[in-house]
């Protein structure tokens, strides 16, 4: 979650920089942009002139990192030499190219998209750059959107950033572990105690007790399952509740997300239940 909040903050001092400052005439800024065309697209900040379109794609990671070539991974270097895999921005940033100029293509729009991947603070130091994207620390974006021609005019900004609040649909970034490239392995299992935050609590006969302060509660999975639904799968089976919950009995875990789903798909053991945050209730 702290990644996500990260992120908002670095797109909102983006917005604010754009605010202070002048720039070409008659841009349109969009923020969170999120349609589906040929893929779901999903575009941190949107800039759209008379003669392009400008995808930007906001990082606020601190620390070392590195944009490797084959496979594209953003490796963050740690202080004990270990690295972690942060997924591809590259590849992101390439889809939702793609992703809007198909959206604009079947409107009949014809435009050049560029790209720029942007850390808004200057709290990351870039080992290995980005082979396809420029990449741009704080205020260089500024420079860079005075550097893209502005010779032609090929759309009215305004009739283009209608056509596409017009195709928008509520953004929704759940799962965050497919959303942010995080792996689910490194998501910690079990449900938490509502008192003492304890993790794992244990299962008892139908309620969930806590090893530490003793607190017993009936629905404490309801939380658990929650987080499941934010951060791993909107659907979930049997197997996969009794791993997250840490349940050992399969009929206890069936009854539980049965409870807590809208839909059921499949038979037997290869159930999936479809989860709803409004169907997350006690049981």
């Amino acid at each position: 979650m702290n990644k996500h909040e990260a992120g908002e903050h670095g797109e909102r001092y983006l917005l604010s920089l754009f605010e202070m400052n002048k720039l070409p005439e008659n841009t349109v800024i969009l923020h969170n942009v999120s349609f589906t065309s040929n893929m779901q697209t999903q575009i941190d900040i949107l800039i759209i002139s008379p003669s392009w379109c400008l995808i930007l794609e906001v990082k606020n990671i601190r620390g070392v990192v590195s944009f490797n070539r084959n496979p594209k991974q953003l490796i963050r270097i740690r202080e004990d030499g270990s690295e972690e895999n942060l997924g591809s921005p590259e590849v992101q940033v390439e889809q939702f190219q793609f992703g809007l100029n198909s959206l604009l293509s079947s409107l009949g729009i014809r435009i050049p998209i560029y790209c720029a991947i942007i850390w808004p603070f200057n709290n990351a130091v870039i080992k290995q750059p980005p082979e396809k994207y420029p990449l741009l620390m704080g205020r260089e974006i500024l420079q860079y959107i005075w550097s893209l021609p502005r010779g032609k005019n090929i759309v009215n900004p305004n009739h283009v950033g209608k056509i596409i609040m017009d195709n928008l649909k509520p953004w929704e970034p759940f799962p965050l572990c497919d959303y942010y490239e995080i792996s689910k392995d490194m998501i910690l299992r079990g449900v938490e105690c509502p008192n003492c935050g304890t993790i794992p609590m244990r299962r008892t006969l139908r309620t969930w007790c806590c090893p530490k302060c003793q607190k017993n509660y009936m629905y404490a999975h309801t939380q658990a399952l929650k987080d499941y639904y934010m951060l791993i799968s909107k659907t979930i089976t049997s197997r996969e509740a009794m791993s997250f919950l840490g349940l050992r009995n399969r009929f206890e875990a069936v009854r539980i997300i049965r409870a807590n789903s809208t839909n059921r798909t499949g038979a037997t053991k290869t159930s999936r239940f479809e989860l709803s945050l409004n169907a997350l209730k006690k049981v």
